[in-house]
């Protein structure tokens, strides 16, 4: 049955006092999906789920507590809850499908661009090295003042100022490093397998965002994350070599052979074809100082008892 203008005041006067019947409420549920509501950049299903949820939501608003208030003629205390009524659901629709968006946060971001190490020093006076392809992120607005987060893409060497009040936190992917105080690095390069988190001094505690796992770090501790299964696993490591990188050193702590190569040939520019199997589980340990590709190619190559051969530009890695 369609409800006249009165009889619809009258029953959202009960709706309001909360003394409406079911029946009654099955009333306004048609009335409002019977509402010539337009929404050009919503489905007509979409809009009438909205109407639906938007209707269930007025039905269970609370009602206010009673207390002593002035009476109202009828005439006026249906149009009152016309008019709460109309403005609850325009307010009800307009949210459900059109959510308010969150203020989207300024980052700002610090990269190098070239092939030298880039030295940050941040508002709190904690510094950073950045390697090559790496970049750091943070936002200003927010940094320092519970906490003092940052995102890491590539490598980065940390000296943090101590803060027992405000930790300083390394997002990496679905890894996080805590700390207070400490010299540690990171390396998080895009393409690679691992994730690697090695402590100078301190303590740093690294969180996996994917299952709440925990391990705390000592002083020459290396966290290595596997990318491909998502387990880790925490071996020593020599500290003294750390930071010559920063030097222009290649550095690698017992990394897999097939990140050494990449990183191998982005230094030097050089295209390099082999065979994944070849380089499976090889590692390589070494502080491999600026010199012509050919003698770090043979150097880190030797170890494995592998070699190389060029034609036509390409550098191909072969048995020895």
């Amino acid at each position: 049955m369609e409800p006249n203008k009165q009889m619809l005041e009258d029953i959202l006067d009960r709706l309001y006092k909360g003394t409406a019947s079911e029946q009654e409420k099955e009333i306004v549920r048609g009335w409002m999906v019977s509402l010539d509501i337009s929404d050009t950049a919503t489905s007509e299903n979409k809009l009438q789920e909205a109407k639906q949820e938007m209707l269930q939501r007025i039905l269970r608003m609370p009602r206010e507590s009673a207390r002593p208030v002035k009476r109202m003629p009828n005439a006026w205390k249906a149009a009152a809850a016309v008019l709460v009524l109309a403005f609850s659901s325009w307010f009800l629709l307009t949210r459900t499908l059109h959510p308010r968006k969150q203020k989207e946060l300024a980052y700002t971001t610090i990269a190098t661009t070239g092939k030298e190490a880039k030295h940050i020093k941040l508002p709190d006076g904690s510094e950073v090295w950045l390697n090559a392809r790496s970049k750091l992120e943070y936002v200003p607005e927010r940094f320092n003042r519970e906490d003092r987060c940052v995102r890491l893409v590539g490598e980065g060497y940390f000296e943090i100022m101590k803060d027992d009040a405000r930790p300083f936190i390394v997002s990496s992917e679905n890894i996080e490093t805590r700390v207070l105080g400490t010299a540690f690095n990171i390396e998080t390069y895009p393409g690679e397998t691992e994730i690697r988190v090695a402590l100078v001094n301190g303590k740093v505690a690294v969180k996996d965002l994917q299952t709440n796992g925990y391990a705390l770090l000592h002083p020459n501790e290396m966290l290595r994350y596997s990318k491909g299964n998502k387990k880790w696993g925490v071996v020593p490591f020599s500290s003294n070599m750390t930071r010559n990188w920063i030097n222009g050193h290649l550095i690698f702590e017992e990394l897999p052979l097939m990140d050494v190569l990449d990183r191998v040939a982005f230094r030097y520019g050089l295209s390099l074809r082999y065979s994944k199997e070849l380089l499976k589980d090889k590692r390589v340990t070494g502080d491999f100082s600026p010199d012509k590709w050919q003698t770090v190619l043979e150097n880190i190559l030797f170890i494995h008892r592998l070699t190389y051969t060029t034609k036509n530009g390409i550098v191909y890695i072969n048995k020895r």
